[in-house]
């Protein structure tokens, strides 16, 4: 899709929604908020170079708007910003930029809805602000669940525009108490005028159920998820595509109602990809069932969870086959009506059929979890993981988790959030196979308000990943530490920031520190404008 069909397509789905809206019999609401806003950056390494590094100023000056249309049954929001990026001294990068998020949903029934999300990115810079600890969001159906990806992409060296069109549909069902049914299309493409970066296309439509016959004592589940990626060849790189299909059934009986129960699933996944390694289509296939047995007095008395999980997998390449297995429990006790504390220890076996170290991981850790009286917990864990490989030098690492939860207020004035993973990952399955990973990533953010208009924030980020199986090691760490000022009275909002990123890689040319300064202000009205009566 062109830049000027998705422009196009923006405006069509507007225009649609708000003529629905004015011939709409129920009441209905159109408001909509002007902004502009100019926004000026500095620089230290705009390409991000080891060596050589170059600075510039940026200018943008950028008009927007906020449209929303709703009535009790729909809404649609969509947001839009232009602008105009003037650099001082590499001025062939002067060009347009665009950024467009439509979002809305219908409620077709009581109990029947659909929710869409689409973001629209036309930009020549180079890595955009990592997301904020803890930043909360409304939970709907359109909520991801996130779980940690090592980091694949190329970092950039010039300033070539690029544009990424994220969509995201989810329609919903309940068809009982806690029966759901959910049907989602997300949509992923990126397009990049340099030519040393690989364009991307992803699909994944998927479907699932949840249903209980019995309810609150016996359920079934089911889902089926198809995944495809393609990625284009580059000078440096060459393309390749995959394809995945993954079907699930499960099932859940609780002996004693939320004290006594298990769980037991099933995973089928079929995977075809193109080899970069020889040219030619290949296909990995996987059997994972699982089984979960689980305790939880009502009383303070110990509490007791259990599971087994295996994973059989078959490959084109016979010398590609492996079996793993990994069982887990957890020991914990009710130390207050608020605090819980826990042990746990999981211990995987790894046995390749072909090429590949078999291994054994040890992984023991202890924690708590606090629950907040509105009902959020806050957990934290600590262990020690080692995997014991059959012949060469044994993996070990220090393991770290938390999460508080949500954006805890320490006073009237002041905030902090803070999340933290760390573990490990086995990835032996499609066409960029990592191996065996171990990986941290923490993030953390501190808001304080000063005033009623000025407020001041600290946040910074932590990731690393290290995968040892692959035959030139790979060690990757980026760090980012940033704060800013904001000062904001109605109509006006200024702020300055302060970023500091850097990136270790395990290629000494990937490697680069950047600092950039910013002075943003914005111009909007207090309140929307209101277009009908």
């Amino acid at each position: 899709m062109t830049i000027r069909q998705m422009k196009r397509t923006y405006f069509v789905i507007m225009m649609a929604i708000l003529w629905s809206a004015v011939n709409s019999e129920a009441g209905y609401q159109i408001t909509f908020t002007p902004r502009i806003s100019v926004n000026t950056d500095y620089s230290d390494n705009l390409f991000l170079q080891s060596e050589n590094e170059a600075y510039d100023y940026i200018t943008v000056i950028s008009p927007g708007f906020t449209a929303q249309a709703m009535n009790r049954t729909w809404n649609v929001t969509l947001s839009y910003d232009t602008g105009y990026s003037c650099y001082e001294k590499f001025v062939q990068y002067n060009t347009l930029r665009h950024n467009a998020q439509l979002t809305g949903g219908i409620g077709f029934t009581k109990h029947t809805r659909l929710d869409f999300k689409n973001t629209f990115l036309l930009t020549e810079e180079d890595v955009t602000k990592v997301e904020e600890a803890g930043s909360e969001t409304e939970e709907s159906p359109l909520t991801e669940p996130k779980t940690h990806v090592a980091e694949k992409e190329t970092v950039r060296r010039t300033r070539e525009q690029h544009y990424s069109d994220d969509m995201l549909v989810v329609l919903t069902h309940q068809f009982g108490e806690a029966d759901i049914f959910n049907a989602k299309y997300a949509y992923n493409i990126l397009n990049n005028e340099d030519p040393t970066v690989q364009d991307t296309t992803r699909h994944n439509p998927s479907l699932s159920f949840v249903y209980w016959p019995l309810p609150g004592q016996f359920g079934v589940n089911a889902s089926l998820s198809y995944k495809r990626e393609e990625r284009s060849d580059t000078a440096e790189q060459a393309g390749y595509w995959e394809e995945s299909v993954i079907p699930s059934v499960g099932v859940k009986y609780w002996f004693i109602p939320r004290q006594l129960g298990i769980e037991a699933d099933i995973f089928y996944t079929k995977e075809d990809f193109l080899d970069i390694s020889d040219g030619r289509n290949k296909w990995d296939k996987s059997l994972k069932p699982s089984i979960r047995l689980i305790f939880k007095p009502a009383s303070g008395r110990l509490g007791f969870e259990s599971s087994l999980v295996n994973t059989g997998a078959l490959a084109s390449d016979p010398t590609r086959d492996f079996d793993n297995w990994q069982g887990s429990m957890k020991i914990s006790r009710q130390l207050t009506k608020q605090l819980e504390g826990f042990f746990q220890y999981t211990h995987t076996v790894m046995d390749f059929k072909g090429n590949g170290e078999n291994y054994s991981v040890y992984d023991p850790s202890v924690g708590i979890t606090y629950t907040f009286a509105e009902g959020l917990p806050l957990t934290f864990s600590l262990g020690y993981f080692i995997r014991n490989k059959a012949q060469s030098e044994d993996d070990a690492a220090l393991a770290l988790n938390g999460n508080l939860g949500k954006t805890w207020n320490f006073n009237r004035h002041g905030s902090v959030s803070l999340t933290t993973s760390s573990g490990y990952d086995e990835d032996y399955i499609g066409a960029e196979r990592l191996g065996f990973g171990i990986y941290y990533d923490a993030k953390s953010t501190a808001k304080y308000a000063f005033s009623k208009y000025l407020s001041a924030d600290l946040y910074g980020s932590f990731r690393r990943d290290k995968y040892t199986d692959l035959e030139t090691t790979r060690n990757d760490e980026t760090r980012e530490l940033g704060s800013g000022l904001t000062f904001q009275k109605n109509p006006w909002v200024i702020r300055v920031d302060y970023t500091r990123r850097t990136i270790d890689s395990t290629l000494s040319e990937n490697d680069y520190d950047e600092n950039r300064i910013t002075l943003k202000v914005v111009l909007s009205p207090f309140r929307p404008i209101r277009l009908n009566d």
